[in-house]
């Protein structure tokens, strides 16, 4: 079954992460599946932790091959079996960077992340998230709304991590029975250029060009070095130094550019 998305991602070194030497602690990844799904994961390594850029690749890739996995064999029929889905991909997700941290001989704490993840179905959208960054989706009706906002830990500058012992508990999980029409998955490097505080609702002239890109596509290749060059030019790090990380869902169209 040929897919009706059209998919592109790329993660860039932060200029506060490049000045200290420090590498990207960004992760993302995608699939397109055979049944026309798309799968999207994203992580965003914590600052203070010294692995944390291994123990985001790890999140991302176990959640990625837990949910290629599962919806393989069959998909949910149901807003409860959707749930059931995401939560078992940030459980193998986390038992992924248990075994790295068992096998290194470090404290979990070390491998610190948070986790997005979303699967995009003709008719349905699934996302679960631990932490900051954010999911932003654009309806058929071309409605744009936030599916889950950005966690907060105990102080305003902390958030969740994966690797938490209550991780599960803090797993926030949203399902939507209806089709979309594009989705972008961001690390918090770009929450506060995309989103409007304190509602977290979508800035449509930070979307709107980016999701009018993915849907005209023709070049992969072109697409992510693109993307790269947008997320690393002069006008988004001159309002941000964090590592950012950008995933692009869009149904596929006609061509058009990046701004």
């Amino acid at each position: 079954m040929k897919s009706s998305w059209q998919v592109v991602g790329a993660e860039v070194l932060g200029t506060s992460h490049q000045k200290m030497g420090l590498p990207c602690q960004d992760a993302q990844a995608t699939r397109l599946l055979a049944n026309g799904m798309a799968l999207v994961a994203l992580a965003d390594g914590a600052g203070t932790a010294e692995r944390s850029q291994e123990g985001a690749r790890q999140a991302v890739d176990r959640a990625l091959l837990c949910l290629d996995a599962t919806l393989a064999r069959d998909a949910p029929q149901d807003e409860v079996g959707w749930e059931a889905l995401i939560h078992e991909a940030f459980q193998q997700a986390r038992q992924g960077v248990l075994q790295i941290a068992e096998e290194n001989g470090s404290p979990l704490k070390a491998f610190a992340s948070t986790l997005i993840c979303a699967i995009v179905a003709d008719c349905w959208l699934a996302v679960g998230q631990i932490g900051d960054g954010a999911v932003v989706a654009m309806d058929m009706q071309a409605e744009y709304f936030t599916l889950l906002e950005p966690q907060h830990g105990e102080y305003a500058n902390e958030t969740n991590f994966l690797t938490m012992e209550n991780a599960s508990d803090l797993l926030a999980v949203r399902v939507v029975a209806q089709p979309m029409q594009a989705l972008s998955v961001m690390s918090d490097g770009l929450t506060r250029l995309a989103l409007k505080i304190p509602n977290y609702e979508p800035h449509i002239p930070f979307f709107k060009p980016l999701f009018e890109f993915a849907a005209g596509i023709e070049d992969q290749d072109q697409a992510v070095r693109q993307l790269e060059a947008f997320l690393n030019s002069e006008r988004l790090n001159a309002r941000t130094d964090d590592d950012k990380s950008l995933v692009l869902v869009a149904r596929a169209s006609g061509p058009d550019s990046i701004p």
